[in-house]
């Protein structure tokens, strides 16, 4: 047995114990494009605090990496990268906007758009 056997041994034995061996594999790509584009979000915004920046920055990173795979079919000539970015740049946004319309909106107003006579 080699060195490298050995040492390969003795780091998935040691991933094993701490259960990290059955973590989902994270895409790289995905992961710097979502920060790239949470980073833009959050220092667009001059009157956070530094902790609302670091949970709107974890926000928009999760948001952006977890809508990936929903917007890629959408745009397929984008690599997965930038179509994290864009993911993380526009769906918090849009979000917020929701969130208010709805806040705003009687129940009725919103069965009507959903229905489609809004």
């Amino acid at each position: 047995m080699s060195l490298a056997d050995s040492t390969y041994n003795s780091i998935s034995g040691l991933m094993l114990g701490l259960g990290l061996a059955a973590l989902p594999v994270i895409d790289g790509e995905v992961l710097f494009g979502a920060s790239l584009g949470a980073w833009l979000v959050t220092t667009t915004r001059i009157n956070f605090k530094a902790w609302q920046r670091i949970g709107s920055w974890l926000l928009s990173v999760g948001v952006g990496y977890l809508f990936t795979p929903v917007a890629l079919p959408w745009v397929p000539f984008l690599t997965a990268g930038v179509t994290a970015f864009f993911c993380a740049l526009v769906i918090i946004p849009v979000s917020i906007k929701l969130m208010q319309w709805i806040d705003s909106a009687a129940i009725g107003d919103i069965l009507r758009q959903f229905k489609g006579r809004g």
